[in-house]
């Protein structure tokens, strides 16, 4: 038993010993991993100091150059200093921002546009600033990473430009590509018409294209076009709308034979002004409009007028002819007549209520073409009749024809009005206006189908003022005219010249 005791002492002693030299030895172990790990963070806490140092000097180095990769339009500033930089940016940079060219594409034509026409300057100074700050605001790491990248960063290039230099190229390049719209044209000659073709117009949209110029020189993106807008319009007068004019529609004549040398000269004046003129479906002619002004200027000559109760001489005299020959025409083409008034006077190359007076800008003859089809205005004189023709589609008129009549309601004779004029001698008179008849009257148009009256309609119902012949006699005293006295002549006697004394005779 004891030595069983015994045993298990000696056999705890050694267990307790064993534990014992065994974690001495750990201990061990674990002191000499700390110094290990303490050497291994001082080495490295003395390589970063190392590293860091190194980096700092990298990051001063650059401190005053270009970071590598900077470009401005494709040239490469890396490392170059704010001198060297601004030499480059305004060699290489403003060559080539010089040669940049900004196409516009318009009508199927392309416009170049160099930016060396727009007078451009650059601010080579602020843009070197630029160049060598980019990148400067970053972290320390970050820095260090821009230094050893070759990564590419572009510079926003800044520059002036003269605006009017832009709006000279847009007006230039409109004065080439705008067109006015053109109408086509028609032409009647030995018995047929000659048509020319109608031209569309175009117009650049200018604003907009400055504008758009303007954000090119912003974006400076290489192969730059820009596409014009161009608002197209259509003529007035197209060829196939003309196409469809191929028959007369009406015409009517008056006489001027008799008519003095200045208003017949008017009358085939005015006549050729209306000639050739064409009325689209829909609109309004105005015969002032179409004459012009009426004046000496103009072409127009002297001739009768009516100035109140009398006739005198003035410019245009014979115009309300050819209003009242083309205002019949278009009634008998059944064109809608929008202006017309009657002479206050009748007149001598129509019956009362077919005529139609003008006198700008109160006065005028107007008339629409209520047709789906263009009309055409035929007018000639030849110095002894007027003829006015309305031609178009045949079709427009249905088939129908229209007839164009007056009847006088009542006739007013003139008197004859005798009055004292102080400033004429007794038995002496003159005629100091000449006497008109005055008139009323009602005007109608039929509507004729197949030769038979459809419709009579009342158009018109007109009056003429009547003037009374007004005579001047002489109410002044003829002066008593005493015959003078005449005195005999005086006759003087003859005067008698002595003979001349013979010299004397020496003896």
């Amino acid at each position: 038993m004891y030595n069983m005791k015994r045993k298990a002492i000696l056999a705890m002693i050694l267990l307790f010993t064993v534990f014992g030299v065994g974690a001495f030895r750990g201990y061990a172990v674990e002191k000499e991993k700390q110094a290990t790990e303490a050497i291994v963070i001082e080495a490295k806490a003395e390589a970063e100091k190392v590293q860091d140092a190194q980096d700092q000097m990298i990051i001063s180095s650059w401190a005053d150059k270009v970071y590598p990769g900077v470009t401005v339009m494709g040239v490469d500033l890396s490392g170059l200093t704010k001198a060297e930089a601004k030499s480059l940016l305004d060699t290489d940079v403003m060559n080539k921002l010089k040669g940049h060219t900004i196409n516009i594409s318009a009508k199927d034509k392309v416009f170049p546009l160099t930016l060396e026409k727009l007078d451009i300057t650059l601010d080579s100074d602020k843009l070197a600033d630029n160049a060598i700050n980019y990148g400067k605001d970053l972290t320390d790491e970050e820095k260090l990473k821009k230094i050893g990248s070759v990564e590419e960063a572009s510079i926003d290039l800044s520059f002036e430009h003269n605006e009017e230099k832009i709006n000279e190229f847009v007006q230039s390049l409109s004065k080439e590509v705008n067109q006015e719209a053109k109408n086509a044209t028609i032409k009647r000659a030995n018995g047929a018409f000659t048509i020319t073709e109608h031209a569309e117009g175009r117009v650049i949209d200018a604003d907009k294209l400055i504008k758009d110029i303007k954000s090119a020189l912003v974006e400076l993106l290489p192969d730059q076009t820009i596409n014009a807008d161009i608002v197209v319009s259509q003529p007035r007068v197209t060829a196939d709308a003309l196409k469809k004019i191929d028959s007369q529609l009406s015409s009517y004549t008056t006489k001027y034979s008799t008519s003095a040398a200045g208003r017949k000269y008017n009358v085939g004046f005015a006549a050729s002004k209306i000639n050739g003129a064409v009325v689209m479906p829909g609109e309004t002619f105005s015969y002032n409009k179409q004459v012009g002004p009426v004046t000496a200027a103009a072409g127009f000559r002297n001739a009768g007028v009516y100035v109140g109760n009398k006739v005198e001489d003035g410019i245009g005299g014979g115009l309300c002819q050819v209003s009242s020959t083309l205002y019949q025409a278009a009634l008998h083409s059944n064109l809608g007549i929008e202006q017309r008034r009657n002479h206050s006077m009748a007149v001598s190359y129509l019956k009362p209520g077919m005529d139609a007076v003008v006198y700008s800008p109160s006065l005028d003859l107007k008339f629409t073409n209520t047709y789906e089809n263009p009309v055409y205005i035929s007018a000639y004189g030849d110095g002894s009749t007027l003829t006015v023709a309305v031609y178009g589609h045949k079709a427009d008129m249905g088939g129908y024809e229209y007839k164009i009549f007056s009847e006088t309601t009542s006739v007013i004779q003139p008197k004859t009005i005798r009055k004292e004029d102080p400033t004429m001698f007794e038995g002496e008179e003159k005629v100091d206006l000449k006497p008109v008849i005055g008139y009323t009257s009602k005007t109608y148009k039929q509507t004729l189908k197949d030769g038979k009256v459809v419709k009579t309609e009342q158009i018109s119902n007109d009056s003429y003022k009547k003037v009374d012949q007004v005579i001047l006699y002489g109410t002044k005293k003829k002066p008593v005219v005493t015959p003078p006295v005449v005195e005999p002549p005086v006759v003087e006697p003859p005067v008698v010249t002595p003979p001349a004394t013979p010299p004397a005779t020496q003896p």
